[in-house]
């Protein structure tokens, strides 16, 4: 370990430090504030990215009122009640699915090597792959979504919007390349920035 804990207080908040590791950490945080402050910015970040993850309630059981005298009413619906929740399903499986990859994808992203900068002027901060190959930005107590731009050459790639789950937003970009400047947008006013470095 360096001077300082670095991107070491990533690994860290996620347990992937071996116990020597940790224990190097926690020798070195109990007397530098700058780092304590970089730690617990990594916890916020952890958290944050885990409590975004979508929650996904059971669907409702349909509920079907039978009288006594409307038998074919009763084996009509058992017929329509049989296919429609078969489609509703698929669908959400697929959705889920389609989440759970991205998820797994994004936190095997976070336990290998990457690097963690914060937005200047904002209650943000982006982890990114040593390598520039991927993104997650995580915004803290949200008020409401935000753009993600990439700042090159006096121009702004747009890169996505934000998604709000709760007091948090994230967006998170799987494939991408080496980007040195982001900022986030608020109705495209430039409402924090960032600088990375490889």
């Amino acid at each position: 370990m360096s001077a300082h804990i670095g991107d070491d207080a990533a690994s860290y908040a996620l347990g992937m430090l071996d116990e020597h590791e940790a224990s190097l950490v926690d020798q070195h945080v109990a007397s530098c504030e700058a780092c304590t402050i970089l730690l617990a910015q990594a916890y916020d970040d952890v958290a944050a990215i885990a409590s975004a993850q979508p929650q996904h309630d059971l669907p409702r059981k349909p509920r079907i009122a039978l009288r006594g005298w409307q038998p074919l009413l009763a084996v009509a619906a058992a017929f329509v009640i049989g296919f429609l929740p078969s489609t509703y399903f698929l669908t959400r499986m697929n959705g889920m699915h389609e989440q759970m990859l991205a998820n797994a994808d994004m936190m095997s992203h976070l336990a290998h090597d990457h690097r963690s900068v914060a937005f200047a002027g904002s209650n943000a901060s982006v982890m990114y792959g040593s390598d520039g190959s991927w993104y997650c930005v995580v915004v803290r107590d949200a008020k409401q979504a935000l753009s993600v731009a990439w700042m090159h050459d006096g121009e702004k790639t747009m890169l996505g919007t934000t998604e709000k789950i709760g007091d948090v937003a994230v967006l998170y970009l799987p494939k991408s390349h080496r980007m040195d400047q982001l900022a986030l947008m608020n109705d495209g006013q430039v409402v924090g920035q960032a600088r990375l470095a490889y």
